[in-house]
């Protein structure tokens, strides 16, 4: 904070009303005699970083108005000693999404050589709109990722004013995590080409993509040599080139290119990850997974750094009768990890630990996400199997612990968690919350580090009273309703909160969910000295309730919901298992019941309870597991991914919208790990 003592949040003058997707440049001269110096800065929603006209690094750790995060870049390496020139881009959503919330616009910076300030954001700095982003129709990337961009370089650049005072208090923190490492380009090998007709180009980027006639062509058959440069005999009567690059497997970066052509070109890029419909799935209902680049006349080349994809394909279609498309690709933008050893003997196993460290590995960046390519959110639910995974895959407790901290700021007044941190959606899912409070504990457990849980403490308890404020004269959790509340447990039909009488009458799996919250709630006080027994009491009174209105005696197992006839559930009985409901005469029948096949077994990531719930209970049921292990993510294996789905179902999933790189998928490394099946 000391850095920016004399620092000012500012922003680009003459902006009235609000400020919803939009780029602003911000320049200042640098005088570096030794040409060293360090710059300090933070930004809403995104900056990015040029000394003399040179990229040198971006990406601002989305966070909240309380509590504003800053980096420090080391400027070195691009500053010459004496003048320099000092840019600094910044994009401002304006909009919630699940990577961010709608916050005061604004940038604030400070450079310094050793122990002396060369300059500060203040209003003297020169600052304008860039409106070559611009002309993108409200079209956004996906719902929950944020919008998607257009770029024409043919246009003027931004006219510089002084900038205003953003009104905007200082709650500077450092970035808790490392900053990511931004590598060359990674250039994607072409894999086809041919020529392409836009039948409707007043559609969005993604369905002008999505549904144009494409013609193949061999390579030598459109382009010259062994580069990528056509002419105009060979593409008569189209309107252009298209060309789908391949970065050789799942990927995560920042969007970059190199092209040459005659003229002022439009470019249509669209992203993938796989190409089963013969070209890159860029419109999946209403995400448009594409964006449109309108390049200057000559050799040119392109970096997006407001925004990280995550893909294996991209798509061009570049509307020019000639042209050198001369690479594209991504420029890698990874978190710094060291991976540790792989401990597995079995020939398939070690193959399925490395694509599970690799799907971890994509799924950290500022914080864990669900999957790098649709969403790039931080969930409770998510982040506890991503969390776990890595102790053993990295072995590394910073991470983990910044996750778990952004969580906390996200504290509702009504005792939940926001969905998505730092973000704001208009949904809610009571049994992440609940998982939250589990995460605080395993992090005390795998780490003995006690200060996360002494400052999430307050965060703890606001959740664990909320939810104890909903046991009512039954002994259960009254279900939530009213609009915004989700009453998911997972993928699966009848719990995935869409059913008819979802919420509408109790559910085993919230109670679950919450006995077992209060259970590691009072755990976490009992490690920091505190009386845990109120909380531990009440865990106890609930899972009796829960096992005394839902086991059925006659089949041997728990009902999903009050009024169900028959278990039906394979998650249901996981759940009463490893939140300790089913007393012990009880629990044989409900683990016979989970490995019987009967039930409506457990998605990807909810198998993490039910093979813990097992494992639990003895080495018997090992090959049950290893099979189950194999069969799944096996099954993915042979299939050639590189990284593990969402679901079984991959692509196809999700009205065609399923990840093929999620987080959550990577279970097995916890399980071959924390129960020692090497």
């Amino acid at each position: 904070m000391e850095h920016f003592r004399n620092a000012e949040w500012i922003f680009a003058g003459n902006i009235n009303g609000p400020v919803v997707d939009r780029y602003f440049v911000y320049q200042t001269a640098l005088e570096a005699p030794d040409g060293t110096a360090t710059l300090y800065i933070s930004a809403h929603s995104q900056y990015a970083v040029y000394v003399n006209g040179v990229f040198v690094d971006c990406g601002q750790y989305d966070d909240y108005e309380d509590h504003q995060v800053y980096d420090r870049l080391d400027l070195t390496p691009w500053l010459r000693a004496g003048q320099n020139e000092l840019t600094l881009y910044q994009y401002v959503c304006g909009i919630d999404f699940s990577t961010r919330r709608v916050q005061i616009p604004g940038l604030i910076f400070a450079v310094w050589d050793r122990d002396r300030p060369l300059s500060v954001s203040s209003p003297a700095v020169l600052s304008g709109e860039d409106l070559r982003y611009g002309g993108n129709g409200g079209e956004i990337f996906t719902p929950q990722l944020g919008c998607n961009f257009t770029f024409d370089a043919t246009l003027p650049e931004p006219v510089l004013a002084p900038s205003v005072l953003a009104g905007k208090e200082k709650h500077l923190v450092p970035r808790p995590v490392e900053k990511l490492v931004i590598g060359q380009p990674q250039k994607g090998k072409m894999v086809a080409q041919g020529l392409f007709l836009d039948p409707a180009p007043s559609q969005s980027k993604a369905h002008r993509l999505q549904n144009a006639y494409l013609s193949a062509r061999r390579h030598g058959e459109l382009f010259s040599g062994d580069g990528y440069s056509w002419h105009p005999e060979g593409i008569q009567g189209a309107d252009g080139i298209y060309a789908v690059m391949d970065l050789g497997g799942e990927t995560t970066g920042l969007l970059s290119l190199s092209l040459d052509v005659p003229q002022g070109t439009e470019v249509l890029i669209g992203i993938g990850e796989h190409l089963d419909d013969l070209r890159v799935r860029s419109a999946v209902g209403i995400r448009n997974l594409a964006f449109r680049y309108v390049a200057k006349a000559g050799q040119r080349e392109f970096l997006f750094p407001f925004q990280r994809m995550g893909l294996r394909y991209m798509q061009l279609h570049i509307y020019s009768q000639s042209g050198t498309l001369r690479w594209a690709g991504l420029r890698p933008a990874t978190y710094p990890l060291t991976v540790l050893p792989n401990p597995m003997t079995d020939r398939l196993h070690r193959r399925i630990w490395d694509v599970g460290c690799k799907t971890l590995q994509l799924c950290m960046h500022e914080h864990y996400e669900d999957c790098p390519w649709r969403e790039q959110a931080l969930y409770a639910m998510d982040s506890r199997v991503q969390i776990l995974c890595g102790y053993y895959a990295f072995g590394e407790h910073r991470f983990p612990r910044a996750s778990l901290a952004l969580m906390a700021h996200s504290l509702r007044p009504d005792g939940f968690l926001e969905l998505c941190s730092p973000g704001r959606v208009s949904v809610n899912i009571p049994a992440f919350t609940a998982v939250y409070v589990r995460e605080v504990w395993e992090y005390i457990q795998f780490t003995g580090d006690l200060t996360l849980a002494q400052e999430v403490r307050d965060v703890v308890l606001a959740i664990c009273d909320g939810f104890i404020s909903r046991i009512d004269s039954t002994g259960l959790m009254q279900p939530y309703t009213g609009d915004g509340m989700w009453n998911f447990y997972e993928w699966k039909d009848g719990l995935c909160g869409y059913e008819e009488n979802a919420g509408k009458t109790y559910e085993s799996p919230l109670c679950a969910f919450v006995a077992d919250a209060l259970n590691c709630c009072s755990k976490i006080l009992e490690a920091l000295g505190s009386n845990g027994v109120p909380y531990r009491q009440v865990a106890e009174d609930l899972a009796a309730a829960t096992h005394s209105h839902f086991y059925s005696a006659a089949h041997g197992g728990y009902l999903t919901r009050l009024g169900d006839e028959k278990p039906l559930h394979s998650l249901t009985q996981a759940l009463m298992l490893f939140a300790g409901i089913a007393p012990a005469e009880c629990a044989d029948r409900a683990a016979s019941l989970l490995v019987g096949g009967t039930l409506v077994p457990c998605s990807i990531s909810m198998t993490i309870y039910a093979y813990e719930a097992l494992l639990q209970r003895g080495s018997h049921y090992r090959d049950y597991v290893l099979e189950q292990i194999d069969r799944i993510w096996g099954r993915m294996a042979f299939m050639g991914a590189d990284t593990f789905w969402e679901t079984e179902d991959g692509a196809d999933d999700f009205d065609y919208a399923g990840s093929l790189c999620h987080g959550w998928s990577a279970v097995p490394i916890y399980i071959f790990s924390h129960y020692h099946l090497q």
